[in-house]
């Protein structure tokens, strides 16, 4: 069992408690909790705890109303570290021609999907996957596109103009 399944149960009766087991922290957090039930450190052992213990919610609770401001922080950290990867992700292509590539391959795609929908025969069960596949296809292109009209692309041009 790994501390993110067990984040999910615990979440059942303490919902922020389970939030921050399941997350990078829960081994932290988890030694918290076998203490409290006096089991191993570890998830399995504590979820087996928890499943035995008639009184397992009341004592999950009464972890999280403990720890409730150190709870709350460690979310906080979790969230800021999530949004500082994806900022770290767009810094570190933000003058690849690799979105151009993508965003003309897409193209090109739906305009060749489009062409054999209307103008070579297309067998009839086919035609389904045909339409299926455009969909997506076009999806995808509209997340290019969003990327070239978007807050993404005029964020990086600001920066650029003002080297």
């Amino acid at each position: 069992m790994k501390w993110s399944s067990l984040g999910e149960k615990i979440a059942e009766f303490a919902p922020l408690l389970g939030s921050v087991v399941g997350g990078p922290a829960g081994g932290v957090i988890g030694s918290v909790i076998a203490t409290a039930f006096g089991v191993e450190d570890n998830p399995k052992a504590i979820a087996q705890a928890v499943r035995n213990d008639p009184e397992a919610a009341v004592k999950l609770r009464k972890i999280e109303l403990d720890n409730k401001a150190e709870l709350e922080r460690i979310k906080m950290e979790e969230a800021k570290a999530v949004i500082a990867d994806k900022q770290n992700a767009r810094l570190s292509h933000q003058h690849s021609k690799m979105p151009a590539v993508l965003s003309g391959v897409l193209s090109l795609v739906i305009v060749g999907i489009i062409y054999l929908l209307f103008y070579t025969p297309v067998p009839e069960g086919s035609k389904d996957v045909l339409f299926m596949l455009l969909g997506v296809v076009v999806k995808e292109w509209g997340g290019a596109m969003q990327y070239w009209f978007g807050t993404t692309r005029s964020s990086a041009n600001k920066d650029m103009k003002g080297r």
